[in-house]
């Protein structure tokens, strides 16, 4: 395999949402596996957020935390397009929302820009900001979380 198109194979991975790729060539393979924050964000082992305690009460805990993490699921403000997350409407003044804001339903929380078109995000749950999932100019992918909310 040419060095100069693995290298250049590798670049062009660590810029896109993919998150793994195999070239063959004759008898030669090679993976490479995007390392990179955002590739990693995207793609989550749901196997890493279960815990089994061993006991009496294995179901009962269990049952527990999956409810925990159903709650969060439900309590996310997730992103309706397939972009780049704007927090702010022209990138210079301070986001639309803030950490500790109290949001409500229909409010524009940011903006994911499509094609140079700014389209508003809003929200579809009413609560309390307690983390903003994404940065600015991040790409973001249809379904992605963006807010984490309190009730």
């Amino acid at each position: 395999m040419d060095i100069a198109a693995v290298e250049r194979l590798v670049k062009l991975t660590e810029a896109s949402q993919v998150y793994q790729i195999t070239i063959e060539d004759n008898d030669q393979s090679i993976s490479v596996v995007n390392g990179s924050r955002t590739a990693k964000s995207s793609v989550r082992n749901p196997i890493d957020s279960l815990s089994i305690e061993v006991g009496d009460n294995t179901n009962s805990s269990l049952k527990a935390k999956n409810n925990n993490a159903q709650d969060q699921e439900a309590l996310q403000v997730r992103s309706p397009h397939v972009g780049y997350m704007r927090l702010s409407a022209d990138g210079a003044t301070d986001n639309v929302v803030q950490k500790g804001d109290a949001i409500e339903i229909g409010q524009t929380i940011g903006f994911v820009e499509v094609l140079t078109k700014l389209l508003p995000v809003t929200s579809d749950k009413a609560g309390t900001v307690n983390e903003i999932l994404v940065e600015e100019s991040q790409v973001v992918e249809y379904g992605q979380p963006i807010l984490q909310l309190t009730e």
